[in-house]
């Protein structure tokens, strides 16, 4: 790095000295070509004096005063006795001579009227006329200063990359293979340390080091995915079980608190053996998302009848669906298979199924169609907002609408876990009204 910069200051001084000397030059010119647009116009102006009489000089300066908006130019026609004849100046500045050389004369704003760049220096240039009057132009700076600013800007602007480049370029060619070997050392001493989300970068060359740090991140990502999946399984069980196991506490100690009949304690049964299938049925979910996700949970790997399972999945739900007065509607392409654990496709299936009848009015029409590689589940009940697509995913998460019905939340967890195992895209859109849910088989 010190050899870098040391060769950037060196290039930064030699392309500060160029650079300096092209705006000096740019300066010069600009000046110059002022100087001489002066002198050319008042000679011009000198010899209709000469040729074409007073009286056309006195138009021709009226006339370009008359351009409305003009006030780059001033010009200032006076008498021999000082006496205002024609110009647009208020009159004559102080320490101006009648030598036909240019001048940098500061300008004062009562002198000047209308001008929205006065007071300032102008260029200017005098001389006497035969009859001793005297004819005086000034040319505005501010064109030039603004040129002069912009050759300014795109000069430090040219400097600062190169010496940006130069540096960069030191850096990468002193420093690259050091640094990916660095790099390497880091990102294995963080993981050692617990950090296990951290990841070795590649630099997209496609050579030995990125072979190596793909291998590294593979094996990463899969010890991350073993540990965070048992991890979250005992935040959520201690998280979300709580509330279940606190309200079975408080049942079971008000019942104990005085004697009551046989009916009492078969409800208070009853109920407490419902809150603890429910609490088991959370418990088996979060368990086999953490295996799926972990990629723990294949079970066997085999080639899948697609239709024949969508066909005997929508047979059940359809009967569901006829018993709370909504229709399901099953179109499924025939001789539909992929490679994949049947189990948890059904699984994730189901869910989908589950969830489009549960969230459907009554009356209401359910889809599951298959064309191609690409299931489909579709309802026309609340729906979800595009902007809680993403958050619906995850694990416990109940939106408003879903309050009143029963569930825990973690149904659409579930199938983005085997969505995720079997290399499935899965998209939610709106369905004008409902929700439409696909899957997207990549690689089968």
């Amino acid at each position: 790095m010190r050899l870098a910069l040391r060769y950037a200051g060196l290039y930064a001084v030699l392309m500060s000295m160029g650079l300096s000397v092209l705006y000096w030059a740019s300066s010069r010119y600009v000046d110059e070509q002022i100087s001489t647009g002066l002198q050319q116009r008042l000679g011009e102006l000198i010899r209709i004096d000469k040729s074409q009489g007073r009286k056309t000089l006195i138009n021709t300066l009226n006339a370009q005063q008359s351009i409305a908006g003009d006030y780059r130019q001033r010009f200032l026609l006076v008498a021999k006795n000082g006496r205002y004849i024609a110009g647009n100046l208020n009159g004559w500045p102080p320490g101006l001579n009648t030598d036909a050389r240019v001048k940098n004369i500061w300008i004062a704003d009562q002198l000047i009227s209308k001008a929205v760049d006065a007071d300032g220096y102008w260029p200017m240039i005098a001389q006497m006329l035969q009859d001793g009057s005297r004819l005086l132009l000034a040319q505005s700076l501010m064109q030039a200063e603004e040129l002069q600013e912009v050759i300014l800007n795109t000069i430090i602007l040219i400097l600062l990359g190169s010496v940006g480049l130069a540096l960069t370029m030191g850096w990468f060619m002193g420093c690259s293979l050091l640094a990916r070997i660095d790099n390497i050392n880091i990102i294995a001493n963080a993981i050692t340390s617990g950090d296990l989300s951290q990841r070795v970068l590649l630099s997209g060359s496609n050579d030995e080091f990125d072979t190596l740090a793909n291998h590294l991140n593979t094996m990463f990502k899969r010890i991350e995915q073993l540990l965070t999946g048992m991890r979250q399984v005992s935040d959520n069980v201690a998280h979300d079980l709580r509330r279940p196991l606190s309200r079975l506490h408080n049942r079971l100690e008000i019942t104990m608190l005085e004697p009551r009949n046989t009916a009492e304690y078969q409800q208070v049964i009853t109920e407490t053996i419902e809150d603890v299938d429910e609490l088991i049925r959370t418990l088996n979910a979060l368990l086999e998302i953490a295996q799926v996700e972990a990629g723990s949970f294949r079970g066997e790997w085999k080639t899948v009848d697609l239709t024949a399972m969508l066909m005997q999945l929508g047979g059940l739900y359809q009967e569901l669906a006829q018993a709370q007065r909504k229709h399901l509607i099953v179109n499924v392409d025939q001789d539909l298979k992929v490679m994949g654990n049947r189990h948890l496709l059904a699984q994730a299936i189901s869910n989908l199924l589950d969830n489009a009848i549960k969230y459907s009015p009554v009356n209401g029409q359910i889809n599951l169609t298959a064309k191609g590689l690409v299931i489909q589940v579709s309802d026309n009940g609340s729906g979800i907002p595009a902007t809680e697509y993403e958050r619906v995913m995850q694990r416990f998460v109940r939106l408003d609408n879903a309050r009143s019905t029963p569930g825990n939340g973690l149904g659409l967890s579930l199938v983005k876990a085997v969505g995720e195992l079997h290399d499935v895209t899965i998209s939610l859109k709106d369905n004008q009204p409902g929700l439409i849910v696909q899957l997207l088989f990549k690689n089968n």
